[in-house]
């Protein structure tokens, strides 16, 4: 039990819990001290030491039925009667002395549920769950740990000792009564399995991937990832903006220490002889840098918008201020989505929720002009625009001088086209048209070109 909480404690922090050492050592002294055979006992002695505000209580509550499956009731295994029960455990013990005994023959007819979970973790253990990623591979894994327990000799087992209370006089009925515990609980063994399996598989895609899968992700098109890598994507992004946040600040804490200003310093000091009693310090002022982020929404794009939105509001304290837009054929803006909610459920608003048609074709020249006159007024010369897209127009007016009027006004726009060069002004892709008024325009294919053009903005 102290590896798995341990593990435990190792998921919270890869979802962002701050956990200190300290804090696990105590966890695990709560633990002994309360002990776990009061499961809501348990989790309030994990909490109380693991936990300290409430959005970290609420990915407490997510995590922790993934790692301790098995604390929960065994209601709905069948049980004997006391007197029965007293009667099968001597048979038990007697048939155990002479011919060995099969531990789980014996859980299985006292109806003791809650001593299953060692026997599956055992079973999962052999025959190794760490491939189990997606939910079309639970029934296989769960058939596969069930069929692992050798219900060959269990039914050779549970036969002979039929034979033994016969001989030994038992009556049938009872006989029959123990007949229907055996299968009702069976069957609730292999429930358990199941559900046993839908946990590692939901705690296994929950994992932030190693930094070697992290590596190859950053390198796949974002476009061609399946749903169990989504997930992982998401975990990674979230990794990788947590770095290059720290990566910022540290640079931030260095450049606030104050440098000599020589000459300043000589200056001020001439009246003693040029002796520096005065020392002058030169501080450099920091600017943060403000950003507006245009997002393509369309199936296309979609992908690369919102792992890009992600990033963004990860890394939002790094800015002095971000507003975010999607659009197809009209802007929307979504900035409050994530004032009022979690990153990840912002991000699904934002994709769904913004008041825009996101089946509609593509206008870009549309959106600009639209952007121009409602928003236009709140950029200002520190601010940078980040426009996502592929630029492919559906052969729409492109209003190419909106562009000219945002990056006059702003810092600099920045565009992230998610497709590779070749494909750039062929179709109804205007491209070319809009590159001139661009500070930079790069592809944006993968997380490490998201990582990379979010990096030059900030570093």
């Amino acid at each position: 039990m102290e590896e798995r909480i341990l593990e435990f404690v190792r998921s919270l922090r890869n979802r962002g819990v701050p956990v200190s050492t300290a804090e696990s050592i105590d966890a695990l002294s709560a633990v002994e001290a309360a002990g776990m055979w009061d499961p809501e006992v348990f989790r309030a002695s994990l909490k109380a030491a693991l936990v300290k505000t409430r959005k970290d209580g609420a990915v407490f509550d997510e995590l922790f039925p993934l790692y301790f499956y098995g604390l929960e009731g065994s209601g709905e295994v069948a049980s004997p009667d006391e007197e029965l029960l007293a009667r099968l455990e001597e048979e038990l013990r007697a048939m155990a002395a002479q011919n060995g005994h099969n531990p789980l023959l014996m859980l299985l007819l006292a109806g003791r549920g809650g001593e299953f979970e060692s026997f599956i973790r055992a079973a999962a253990g052999a025959v190794g769950t760490s491939q189990l990623v997606t939910r079309m591979q639970v029934g296989m894994y769960t058939r596969r740990i069930f069929d692992s327990f050798d219900w060959e000799r269990m039914d050779e087992d549970f036969r002979e000792l039929q034979s033994r209370l016969r001989e030994a006089g038992w009556p049938e009925e009872d006989l029959e009564e123990l007949e229907r515990i055996y299968q009702a609980n069976r069957e609730a063994l292999r429930r358990q399995v199941r559900r046993y399996v839908e946990r590692e598989q939901a705690r296994n895609v929950d994992r932030v991937p190693t930094s070697e899968r992290v590596d190859r992700l950053m390198l796949r098109p974002l476009s061609s990832l399946d749903e169990q890598e989504l997930q992982q994507m998401r975990r990674a992004v979230d990794v990788l903006a947590r770095k290059l946040r720290n990566k910022l600040s540290l640079r931030e804490k260095r450049m606030r220490r104050d440098k000599l200003d020589v000459k300043a310093t000589l200056r001020r000091n001439m009246r003693h002889g040029g002796v520096p009693f005065d020392l002058v310090l030169r501080t450099k002022r920091l600017e943060k840098v403000e950003l507006m982020v245009l997002c393509d929404v369309s199936s296309s794009v979609a992908r690369v918008s919102q792992f890009m939105l992600q990033f963004v509001y990860t890394l939002q304290d790094c800015l002095a201020k971000v507003r975010s837009f999607v659009f197809v054929d009209e802007l929307g803006e979504v900035t409050s989505f994530f004032q009022e909610e979690e990153i990840e459920r912002g991000v699904r608003r934002a994709l769904s929720e913004a008041g825009i048609a996101y089946h509609a074709r593509s206008d870009f020249g549309y959106v600009f002009r639209q952007f121009c006159e409602k928003y236009l007024q709140d950029v200002g010369f520190r601010t940078y625009i980040l426009i996502i897209g592929d630029a492919r127009n559906n052969y729409n007016d492109p209003c190419a001088w909106a562009l000219e009027k945002m990056r006059d006004r702003s810092k600099g726009i920045i565009w992230l086209n998610p497709e590779t060069r070749p494909f750039w002004d062929t179709g109804d892709s205007v491209m070319s048209e809009y590159a001139p008024y661009c500070r930079e325009v790069r592809v944006c294919r993968t997380l490490r070109d998201l990582e990379n053009a979010v990096s030059s903005l900030l570093v």
